[in-house]
């Protein structure tokens, strides 16, 4: 796609995925075997689920087909457009990426390749306040420009109460602190019986945040 045609791309769906709500944090068109793959990442404060997703894509749809053939920057060559949600290991790299990870450790490097590993506590405009250490209840404040790289690492099971209590509430309930449930014997699933049979009868991970159309 040409450099022109691509910015007005951009220019078309940032303003469709603005009106909507959500910040438009990527947007790439790729080549999927005849057809081309419109790839489309929103975000928001409150996160993006399936019907955040569907509406949206609807939007841009819409947009499309009341321009042009002329003004239409996808042309008239088929493609998919699929619109989902930022993926749990994107890089954060603006303030609001922070922002939204408040709560969420983080495998952070900065400029001289010094490694490491924090929860945010609070984002600003111009820095980040990290839990770090052993315990985790350190408070370390990094400036943006201290930092090289930035990602959410994956967590098995929330944090300590003395984390989530520096936290406060708000923070505290995006973690599942249910007690374990001890199935007994005959509440677990035959592992030949009850299991599906197959990789096809799982659902996919990614199927809640995601929006896929085929145009044209």
């Amino acid at each position: 796609m040409a450099a022109a045609d691509q910015a007005r791309l951009r220019e078309v769906v940032d303003a469709v995925v603005t009106r909507a709500g959500y910040d438009l944090e990527e947007l790439t068109v790729v080549a999927a075997g005849r057809r081309r793959l419109l790839r489309v990442v929103i975000d928001s404060d409150h996160g993006v689920d399936l019907d955040d997703a569907a509406a949206v894509s609807r939007d841009i749809s819409g947009e499309f087909d009341d321009l042009d053939d002329d003004a239409d920057p996808m042309g008239a060559a088929a493609y998919t457009l699929e619109v989902t949600s930022p993926g749990i290991g994107r890089p954060l790299t603006l303030p609001r990426h922070f922002r939204r990870a408040r709560g969420r450790l983080l495998a952070v490097t900065g400029p001289d390749g010094a490694a490491l590993i924090g929860r945010v506590l609070r984002a600003g405009d111009t820095e980040v306040v990290l839990l770090v250490g052993k315990s985790g209840l350190e408070s370390r404040t990094l400036a943006y420009s201290e930092i090289a790289r930035a990602r959410v690492e994956v967590e098995f099971g929330p944090p300590s109460a003395a984390v989530l209590a520096l936290l406060g509430p708000e923070t505290a309930d995006k973690f599942d602190q249910d007690e374990p449930v001890d199935l007994g014997d005959e509440d677990v699933p035959d592992e030949e019986d009850d299991l599906p049979d197959d990789e096809e009868d799982l659902p996919d991970d990614d199927e809640e945040d995601d929006e896929v159309r085929t145009r044209r």
